[in-house]
């Protein structure tokens, strides 16, 4: 019974995550920060010069007697948005995101030392704690693209490497939100905090403090006021996704359904106090609990079970291209790929034919003649992406245009759909496949 249990808890912890998923978080909470980090600069700087009273050193700088010279402060925060970048970027990641990691957690512990304690960016901080210091740079990166260039182009599969940190990331934010929901009931309130009509008093006391200081209440307090019982739903619901959030650490349809409702309650306290809670309003904080990826990659395993496809029998291996063999627009970008193709990396096919078929059927496609076809490493990758994982193996600039990669797919496919209905219609059409040159004759698959 106890081993079944630690068995459950080990695959349940686990579980593989392809490591774009991870990857993209790094992305995300590293923007967030460099974000705060520039558009905070010049406030950051005054509050670091200002009178040495204000300063009152909390947790790991408690040992603090004196703040630190603004001077020195100043270059601190060049440095650190110099390794924000760096851990955006995932360069030499190794080294930059534990450092990184570290350095944001006492700059922001520094700046909490300063007049009053923020605890808005503590998730931001332990999101960048974990994502720093495990594999989140071996996809989307520049330590990855230095790896691919160097050992050729292996895509990473999916692997509990990247999955146990999301876990425990979603875990955190779980554990941050049920620690809200317990200091409500510890008040002296307690359960009565429910009812509605303690949180329909302290957004009023806020209302009211708002208009003393000649700043306007939110518009949709003075509309929702009146109406007791949506305080009373409001605070149900409040204690209801605070204090049962660890409950959906298992359920990940029900922990998706309760980041939603939690990034609407942030909303809620915006519009009904103009409390920004940035980090929560964007929705960046409840990302783990997404498979975020799928948004920017679709690429299709085979049906077969096996990571091998026909592609490898038939092309040795090599990526192979498939394309409609009688559109003029598919046969110039093939012309157009085979002239860059100095190392002959790419095989081609053309949809029509039927080793263009017999390649497509294990990725249930075997009719689609409306998208260009990328079958790599037992992985099938159409539209947009099929192209921009083209042209990243292209020499030269070429391959730079993989970084239009970070546009979500659903506006990258629309853009190739656009173009694709209309290829007869402004290129052209051949009655029959084109010529092949015969340099380039061992490429065909056909």
């Amino acid at each position: 019974m106890i081993k079944r249990f630690i068995l459950s808890v080990q695959k349940f912890w686990f579980a593989p995550a392809p490591p774009q998923r991870l990857a993209l978080l790094r992305i995300a909470t590293g923007g967030f920060a460099l974000w705060y980090l520039l558009s905070r600069f010049e406030m950051l700087q005054r509050i670091a010069s200002s009178n040495s009273s204000n300063f009152e050193p909390i947790g790991i700088l408690k040992w603090m007697d004196t703040p630190i010279e603004p001077e020195a402060f100043y270059f601190i925060s060049l440095a650190l948005i110099g390794l924000n970048l760096a851990y955006i970027l995932g360069w030499k990641f190794k080294y930059t995101g534990p450092i990184f990691a570290i350095a944001l957690l006492f700059f922001f512990t520094y700046r909490n030392s300063w007049s009053m304690i923020y605890h808005n960016r503590n998730a931001l901080i332990v999101h960048v704690l974990v994502i720093g210091w495990v594999a989140s740079a071996d996809a989307l990166s520049i330590d990855a693209w230095r790896k691919k260039i160097k050992n050729g182009i292996r895509p990473l599969r999916e692997h509990w490497r990247y999955g146990w940190p999301i876990r425990l990331i979603c875990a955190a934010t779980l554990a941050a939100y049920f620690l809200a929901g317990v200091a409500k009931l510890a008040n002296d309130l307690a359960i009565e905090w429910a009812s509605g009509s303690a949180m329909r008093s302290q957004i009023a006391v806020d209302a009211i403090r708002k208009e003393i200081l000649g700043t306007d209440a939110p518009i949709l307090f003075d509309w929702i006021y009146p109406y007791t019982w949506l305080f009373l739903v409001m605070g149900v619901m409040t204690l209801v996704l605070e204090v049962g959030a660890p409950f959906v650490l298992f359920r990940k349809r029900l922990a998706m359904i309760w980041a939603i409702l939690t990034w609407l309650m942030h909303w809620g306290i915006f519009l009904l106090m103009g409390i920004r809670f940035r980090y929560q309003m964007t929705g960046i904080i409840f990302l783990s609990f997404f498979d975020i990826e799928k948004l920017w990659f679709r690429g299709v395993p085979s049906t077969k079970g096996s990571n091998q496809s026909q592609a490898n029998t038939i092309g040795e291996g090599l990526p192979v291209v498939l394309f409609d063999g009688v559109c003029n627009l598919c046969n110039d970008s093939v012309r157009f790929l085979m002239e860059r193709d100095k190392k002959k990396v790419f095989q081609f096919a053309s949809l029509q034919s039927d080793i263009g078929q017999k390649l497509l059927k294990p990725y249930n496609e075997p009719n689609n003649l409306s998208s260009i076809v990328l079958i790599e490493e037992g992985v099938a990758y159409f539209q947009s992406e099929a192209v921009l994982r083209i042209t990243r193996r292209l020499p030269g600039p070429w391959a730079w245009l993989y970084a239009f990669i970070i546009i979500p797919s659903v506006f990258r496919d629309a853009a190739y759909r656009f173009v694709s209905r209309n290829r007869y219609k402004w290129f052209g059409k051949r009655e029959s496949c084109a010529f092949i040159p015969v340099s380039n004759r061992r490429q065909f698959l056909d």
